[in-house]
Parts: structure tokens; sequence; C-alpha cells
């Protein structure tokens, strides 16, 4: 019978793929942030041609995907920061909740819940990567 050692050369660490939760809530925030604008479009609120609630999440989450490091999660927090600022400053989020549409409403208030989610677990990443090298 033959037994196996570890060794330094065998041993694996496979915290390079690992994601903290932080970064996960982060990933699922943009995630949700976007499937909310789509949610909107489909219910038919206005929007541009090519909206950019809809695209700039989505290629954050891609960069933080691709690369977990403190300037991406910090991009991640810059943008729940300026399109929430956007979504308080503009009258179309108070419309949308009052429109007495289901999908409407259901939509912005995911839409809102993925905002605050994004700015808290985005400045939690953020703060927890200030230590690491990447």
């Amino acid at each position: 019978m033959e037994t196996t050692r570890s060794t330094p050369e065998t041993a694996r660490s496979d915290t390079g793929t690992a994601r903290s939760p932080a970064v996960v809530a982060t990933l699922s925030a943009l995630l949700l942030l976007a499937a909310s604008i789509a949610g909107q479009i489909a219910a038919g609120a206005d929007y541009p041609t090519v909206p950019p609630g809809l695209v700039i999440p989505l290629v954050v989450a891609g960069l933080v995907a691709w690369r977990t490091n403190r300037w991406t999660t910090g991009l991640a927090l810059g943008v729940g920061l300026f399109i929430g600022t956007g979504a308080i400053l503009t009258p179309n989020t108070g419309d949308h909740l009052s429109s007495g549409d289901t999908a409407l409403i259901a939509s912005t208030a995911a839409e809102l819940v993925a905002l605050a989610t994004l700015v808290i677990a985005g400045a939690a990443a953020t703060l927890a990567r200030k230590g690491a090298r990447h």
C-alpha cells in the first residue's frame, strides 16, 4: 500500500481564485443593478438606446471578476455612488415607484437594493483589499 505525502512542491494554495464575501456581494450587486435596469426597460421605462446604467455595471463586474484588487472594487463603489446619486436626484425613481405598474415598481425597488448593497459591499471590499497586494 502506497501512501502519499504532501510536500512543499505538491501543496497547493487556491487563494488566488477564492473571493471574499464582500467581493461576492459587490459582484452580485453589480449584476442585480444591471438586471434591474433591464427590468425597468422591459416594463416600459424611458431609457436611451444604449443605457449607461445597464452597460457600466456589467463592464465593472467584468473588471472585478477578472482582476479583484483595490482599484476595481473602488471603481465598483464609485459606480454605486454615481448611479445612486442619479437615482436620488432625478424624479424618475419616485415616478417609477408611484406608477402603479408592478413590474416597474419591483425593478426600481431592486435597483435601490442593488445600489445600497453595492455601496456597502464595495466599501467593505475596497477597505479589506487596502492591505492586500494584487
